[in-house]
């Protein structure tokens, strides 16, 4: 199954729950290490940890690390600033890759540690809206792929456990409680029709507290708690505040 392709296009999202996965679900794939996961990628997209792990891994900044291995864009459905990984070369190659080798395997971004398995987020029940952003399910996927074995079986647990990603992933749904309330109070602004320097600020404020504010010499998940806490206050705001275009950030 694309998950890519299902969350673009929606197509066969409705037989999605018949393919989800636990954490004791088994699926077989060994890696050989061919390297064509890392060409011709458009489906890599950076979270704020992963581009903290790479800054640290390489002692860089963030924002050297977004420079150096992203492009930002506003997202067709999310409506948010999301970063992306920007290939390179002819052959469309990851730009992480040095020698033909990933450097940095053991802080690689959770989209390519997961491979072949995609995450994602339910609510208490499959098929209905999520209301309550603090009631989230996280279910696992197995994606189309092309290359590896089906030598080695693996459990979704242990796959986990390979990349060091935490079963219970705190990040992960505080993450996704944040997009999913910053979604629909940029939607209000959209709606309302607020001028274009307003929306702007916005979405700048979003992606320089949601991504770039981070000092690798601390530990992250205490920053991105204050990050986290900025947005969800911010989303309120604009949820409640009448005009928007007299909003601030």
């Amino acid at each position: 199954m694309n998950l890519f392709k299902m969350m673009q296009t929606g197509e066969g999202i409705e037989h999605l729950e018949e393919h989800l996965l636990n954490l004791d679900s088994e699926f077989r794939f060994k890696c050989r290490r061919c390297g064509k996961c890392c060409i011709h990628q458009e489906t890599i997209i950076f979270n704020a940890r992963d581009i903290y792990n790479i800054a640290k891994k390489k002692g860089m900044t963030v924002q050297e690390v977004v420079n150096a291995y992203t492009e930002a864009y506003i997202g067709r459905n999310s409506h948010i600033p999301i970063v992306h990984l920007l290939s390179n070369g002819p052959k469309g190659a990851c730009p992480l890759l040095e020698n033909g080798r990933c450097s940095v395997h053991d802080c690689k971004t959770t989209v390519c540690a997961l491979f072949p398995l995609g995450r994602v987020i339910i609510g208490e029940k499959f098929g209905e809206p999520i209301e309550d952003p603090d009631n989230l399910q996280v279910k696992y996927i197995l994606n189309e792929h092309s290359c590896g074995s089906a030598k080695r079986v693996n459990t979704v647990r242990s796959w986990l456990a390979k990349f060091g990603i935490p079963e219970h992933d705190e990040f992960y749904l505080l993450w996704n409680k944040v997009l999913m309330s910053l979604t629909p109070a940029i939607m209000k602004l959209e709606e309302a029709k607020v001028s274009e320097p307003v929306l702007s600020m916005f979405w700048d404020a979003i992606y320089q507290t949601l991504y770039l504010q981070y000092d690798t010499n601390q530990d992250f998940m205490p920053q991105f708690q204050v990050a986290a806490d900025k947005l969800l206050r911010l989303s309120e705001e604009i949820m409640k505040a009448q005009p928007p275009d007299h909003l601030e950030a």
